[in-house]
Parts: C-alpha cells; sequence; structure tokens
C-alpha cells in the first residue's frame, strides 16, 4: 500500500465508500413524503427546518432498511437554490451522497483528479457529535456529497430531529433493502465527458457498454449505455445519452428535465414478487411488456417459470445459474422524468440485465406514447 504524501493517508483508503443517502428537491417536501411511506414503506426519522434553525428549507430524513432519502422542499420564496431547480427540472435527485473515511482526503484526490469542487469540506457539529461532508459537481444542477458519521450519535446530520411520533409507518413491508445502483441521462455525446469524471473520482472502471445507436438503418433503440463499478461493487454509475437520430425515452428525459441529469435509482428487493404485489396494492404504476417477451423468454429458458414472471410483470435475465429480476415504476411525478427499478439477484447474479434493455425502452416509450408496442 502506498502513502499519500499530501496528507498521509493509505491510498487504499479511498476504495473504501458505499452510497449513504439521495436527496431529492421537490414542490411540496411533505406529501412527497408521505407518497414514500405510503407507497413505498419507508419510515420518517427526521427533520430540518424553521423549526431547528434552517429557515430556507424543510427536509425529511427518511428511510427503508438500508436506503436513506432525503426529502427536501423550499420554505420561503427566497429559497432560491431549491425553487429554481424545481422550477428548472421538476421534481428531481440534487444529490447523491457517498460514506467515505476521510472525507478531506477523499475530497483533495478528487479534486487533484479533476473533480470540480462546490463546498469544501466542512466539519457539522451539535451535543451529539460531529460530522464531516464536502460536495463537488456533477451534471447541469447535481451534486456528488462525500460524508462521514462516524463521530456522530444522532439520527442523521446535525439540524435534524426525531420526529418518528409523528408519522405512522405501513405495517406491510415492501422487501426493499438497499440501493443497487444510479442511472443517469446525459445529451449526446456527454459520456465522453462524465464517464472518465466519475470514474476518476470513484475509482471505478468501465465495465460494460451497450451500444444502440442508429449508425446503421438496421432497427435500433438509438441509446449508448455504459455500467461505471467501483473496485468492491458497492458503487455502480449507469451513463446513457440518447443519439441525435430518434425521438426515444432518453431525449424525453432530457426535454422534461431540462438537461442532464439522474433518471432513475435502483433499489434490491429481498423478494420482488412480494414487492410487486405491495407497490400495485398501494397504488404504484409499474411499466408493463408484452407477451412476446414471455413468450421469447419461455422459448429461449424452457426451465424457467415465466408464467409466474408474466403474472406480475418482471423482467428477467439469466447469467450461467444466476438470475436478475426487474420491474420499473412508471414516472412518479407529472414529468416525464425521474422513476424507480427494483431488482433482485439471485445466485450472486453480477451481470446488468443489459439483454432486457431493448424491451423495457420499448414498454416505457409505447407506455409514454412515443411509439407503439410492437409485438
Amino acid at each position: 500500500m502506498k502513502m499519500n504524501a499530501q496528507n498521509g493517508i493509505i491510498e487504499s483508503d479511498f476504495l473504501k465508500m458505499e452510497y449513504d443517502y439521495i436527496e431529492y428537491y421537490v414542490g411540496m417536501a411533505k406529501m412527497v413524503v408521505y407518497w414514500h411511506v405510503k407507497a413505498l414503506g419507508f419510515k420518517v426519522v427526521a427533520y430540518c427546518g424553521p423549526e431547528t434553525g434552517y429557515p430556507d428549507r424543510c427536509s425529511y430524513y427518511i428511510v427503508k432498511n438500508d436506503i436513506k432519502l432525503v426529502i427536501t422542499s423550499a420554505s420561503q420564496p427566497s429559497s432560491y437554490k431549491i425553487v429554481s431547480f424545481v422550477d428548472l427540472h421538476g421534481n428531481g435527485i440534487k444529490r447523491i451522497a457517498v460514506k467515505v473515511e476521510n472525507v478531506a482526503g477523499f475530497f483533495y484526490k478528487a479534486v487533484e483528479n479533476g473533480a470540480i469542487p462546490l463546498q469544501y469540506p466542512e466539519t457539522l457539529t451539535d451535543e451529539l457529535g460531529s460530522v464531516e461532508q464536502a460536495s463537488l459537481k456533477m451534471f447541469d444542477d447535481n451534486e456528488i456529497v462525500l460524508i462521514n458519521y462516524d463521530n456522530y450519535d444522532g439520527d442523521f446530520i446535525p439540524g435534524y430531529k426525531n420526529v418518528e411520533d409523528e408519522w405512522h409507518t405501513a405495517e406491510a413491508d415492501t422487501e426493499l433493502e438497499k440501493i443497487d445502483h444510479v442511472a443517469c441521462v446525459l445529451r449526446l455525446n456527454e459520456i465522453k465527458l462524465w464517464e472518465p469524471y466519475f470514474n476518476n473520482i470513484f475509482y471505478s472502471r468501465t465495465v460494460k457498454q451497450f451500444d444502440e445507436r442508429r449508425l446503421t438503418e438496421a432497427k435500433k433503440i438509438g441509446i449508448l449505455l455504459k455500467v461505471l463499478q467501483s473496485e468492491d461493487k458497492q458503487i455502480t454509475n449507469v451513463l446513457v445519452e440518447p443519439d441525435d437520430k430518434t425521438q426515444s425515452q432518453v431525449q424525453l428525459f432530457i426535454d422534461q428535465n431540462y438537461g442532464a441529469g439522474i433518471q432513475h435509482i435502483a433499489f434490491v428487493s429481498g423478494n420482488i414478487f412480494r414487492t410487486v404485489e405491495m407497490l400495485r396494492a398501494n397504488g404504484v404504476k409499474l411499466t408493463k411488456y408484452p407477451d412476446s417477451y414471455y413468450n421469447k423468454l419461455a422459448d429461449k429458458y424452457p426451465e424457467l417459470d415465466v408464467e409466474l414472471l408474466r403474472k406480475h410483470g418482471v423482467l428477467c435475465d439469466v447469467l450461467d445459474n444466476a438470475l436478475l429480476f426487474q420491474v420499473f415504476t412508471s414516472p412518479i411525478g407529472d414529468r416525464a422524468t425521474f422513476f424507480y427499478e427494483i431488482v433482485q439477484r439471485v445466485n450472486k447474479y453480477e451481470g446488468f440485465g443489459l439483454d432486457n434493455i431493448t424491451a423495457l425502452f420499448n414498454a416505457m416509450e409505447a407506455e409514454l406514447n412515443l411509439k407503439p408496442h410492437e409485438g
């Protein structure tokens, strides 16, 4: 192992990182929180706002097992950073937080590797301890937050107070466990910019590419997709950009988000069929797939219980003896932008379901009235 001469940190320590929380900027936080509680089974843990000394915002910290979300809205018109983001992009993700062992060391190394600094390392303190954090620029209006809670005993970070007694949590378990990956939509040619940027920050590498650009007259869905993964596979970022020759749901995201941004977050489920049942019972709309997809799946994998997949509307990818199950919600807001993916990895499946991308995109585009289903 090598020592970093600047700060004495062991270089291998930079590889120890994991997703922490995801922060949304929305028009009305309380309503979005309510939906996550009732539809997805989250628990409201803590609140930050004017009552806790932060007059510009109302933020709710909500959790489901290892999934941590922060839902934030402006508490007054002068909260221009929040208001302007929502006006431009609609309800959407503002920040992805990554837990690291040494915020300052990680931050300065990332900047040395080309990252754009937004918030230099700072320490937040209260009677329960201290939290270190910093942030780096991402895309048009997004941020990567670096955070460490090792010296803090509170629910989240200073400024938040516990409000668990004020919210009722749904009794039925939706089986959502942790964040699997983050998917981002970029403009044409932006992958060339952000791929090395991400890899330099997260010490990740590009492990898969799916190229369906319409370079010829052949029938293709018109996207370029790359999967970037850290060495320990705790951080997986998916970058997608559209082709300039087709109107796709990727281009629709860019149009309605008014630029590049985070298209979806994938959650791991412990039992995807139970999750699907619960989400539908809670009123969550899921993307539907044509019978032709399941007919082809049955022909290709006769030993697979395709009727179970068809019944629940679940996609499946097979890699040796391992399986990936996938479902996708419709966009959760009024714009055709952000949605959730739910996955279950069976027998240590480590692939990325690339064989399902065409089925997914065709189904989503049919649902968004971009083109009809093709059976």
